[in-house]
């Protein structure tokens, strides 16, 4: 009987997750900008492979997914994606139920993992990180077993599925070979699992030989590690030296470096709480007014080493780049959720079996009930001038015309050429790169930002007039110019229009 109303917590887990997708993408006007690269790759397009630095695993799902089923790349897309999170909320609450969940924990995992704001308004995006999401916890599933005891079994499974992960995501190769470390902190035998566990990673070693002749990330992130700590001894001096310069003279190079450093530390916190959620983020914090002791407690020393390892990975990441998105902190967030889990369900032992805790528990539920309308309300601000601008480019462009614009080129593309019979080269501004000349048209932003494009400064300065304007938002859009070869004879720079 236990078994079977498990499986029914699973099986409704299963279908509210599609529900959800399905509620997603049927509210999509517009698919994300990382999605034209996709399904450009999944075409085979070049300069998209290219773009994606030659990671064309997930691409490939798109266009088997696309051909088994019959779907156009977008559709193919979403249901692979759909199936994809499904598989993250499966194997959410299966993390939660080999740590020893009951029933009424597994429904409490449930629950939170189909609360998460964050997660649910991604469900529409076209990106990789679906299949890194949910590989990244069935990894975690077999690690907990062989952290507890080695067997062949979950030595496999687990380097399969963190495999799988590096298919989506590079990251997940510093897990891979990282992680078994941990394991020397399982017990007397610990040395003997780490190196055990270790073997297998001659599978994707192997698949690294097969792709020595190729750049892609991988091979590009294990040739370039040098890249990494230059962040630290060149990036970040620079950016304080300019900090200095420009902002703050008053303050020394390493007062500047610390302030970049804990900007750095402030994005990876701050977009932890958005891929949490405010809610569970407070309760993991506030251990005293949450406590979960049943959780097991070598999971907790499994969380330590993969909270430093992901936490190392993200300062990393931001301190060369300086971007952080809420997306690159899910999988930690959902490693994490289980202590969550595990303390709702001590608040609501209490108040059902102590008759205690019913004041915490009634707010526990309404932020939850927050969060479940947030997630399906999620107001989005659909760009409506991409569509405008690309239906006016179809009716009115030329085939094989040549565009240069500054705004939101891939997308403006991909539905400018979509389910079209011309064929429209858009492409990118960039200043002392751009020869005018070489164009038939030109797509500038307008709005607020308008002045700040160094496209239009320079097409206002040579007397051009736009021949149409789309500006369905609140002056929010695009002027669409035409050039003429002999307006242009010299390549524009950021100097000398």
């Amino acid at each position: 009987m236990k078994d079977r109303q498990k499986l029914s917590i699973y099986a409704g887990a299963a279908l509210v997750s599609l529900l959800l997708s399905l509620w997603q993408i049927i509210g999509v006007q517009q698919i994300n900008h990382d999605a034209v690269y996709y399904l450009l790759a999944a075409q085979g397009d070049p300069d998209a492979i290219r773009h994606i630095g030659n990671w064309i695993f997930y691409p490939r799902l798109i266009a088997w997914t696309s051909w088994l089923t019959g779907l156009n790349p977008e559709h193919a897309a979403w249901m692979l994606n759909s199936l994809l999170d499904t598989l993250t909320v499966l194997g959410f609450v299966r993390l939660v139920e080999e740590l020893g969940g009951n029933q009424r924990t597994l429904l409490w995992a449930a629950l939170v993992v189909l609360s998460l704001p964050y997660f649910n308004e991604n469900r529409s995006e076209i990106i990789r990180d679906h299949g890194y999401w949910a590989f990244s916890l069935v990894a975690m599933i077999y690690y907990l077993r062989l952290f507890r005891q080695f067997a062949w079994k979950p030595v496999l499974g687990w380097n399969l599925a963190m495999c799988a992960a590096l298919l989506f995501r590079v990251e997940a190769l510093a897990f891979l070979l990282i992680m078994p470390v941990g394991l020397l902190a399982s017990g007397p035998d610990g040395l003997k699992k780490t190196a055990k566990t270790l073997l297998p990673v001659l599978i994707p070693g192997l698949a690294l030989v097969l792709f020595s002749g190729m750049h892609n990330r991988l091979t590009d992130s294990l040739t370039h590690i040098r890249q990494m700590t230059l962040a630290f001894t060149e990036v970040i001096p620079h950016k304080a030296a300019l900090m200095r310069k420009g902002v703050v003279p008053e303050f020394s190079q390493g007062m500047a470096e610390t302030t970049l450093y804990l900007g750095v530390a402030w994005s990876i916190i701050k977009d932890l709480i958005s891929s949490m959620s405010w809610l569970y983020f407070g309760i993991l914090v506030l251990r005293r007014l949450f406590p979960a002791p049943a959780l097991p407690p070598d999971y907790r020393r499994v969380l330590w080493l993969y909270a430093l390892l992901s936490t190392a990975i993200l300062f990393a990441h931001g301190a060369r780049h300086f971007i952080m998105v809420s997306r690159y902190t899910l999988a930690l967030a959902l490693i994490l959720l289980p202590v969550v889990v595990f303390a709702l369900e001590e608040l609501h032992r209490k108040y059902r079996e102590e008759n205690r805790g019913g004041a915490w528990l009634t707010a526990v539920l309404l932020g939850i009930l927050l969060l479940v309308g947030d997630s399906l309300y999620g107001p989005s601000a659909p760009k409506a001038y991409i569509l405008q601008a690309a239906d006016w480019a179809r009716a009115n462009i030329p085939d094989q015309s040549r565009i240069v614009t500054d705004y939101h080129r891939e997308r403006v593309s991909w539905y400018a050429n979509r389910n079209s019979n011309k064929k429209l080269y858009f492409r990118r501004f960039r200043p002392g790169q751009t020869w005018l000349k070489d164009f038939d048209y030109a797509f500038v932003r307008s709005g607020k930002k308008r002045e700040e494009s160094r496209l239009y400064q320079i097409l206002t300065k040579r007397g051009l007039k736009p021949i149409t304007r789309i500006e369905p938002e609140r002056g929010r859009g695009v002027f669409i110019y035409r050039l003429k070869p002999d307006h242009v004879s010299e390549p524009v720079s950021a100097k000398s229009p």
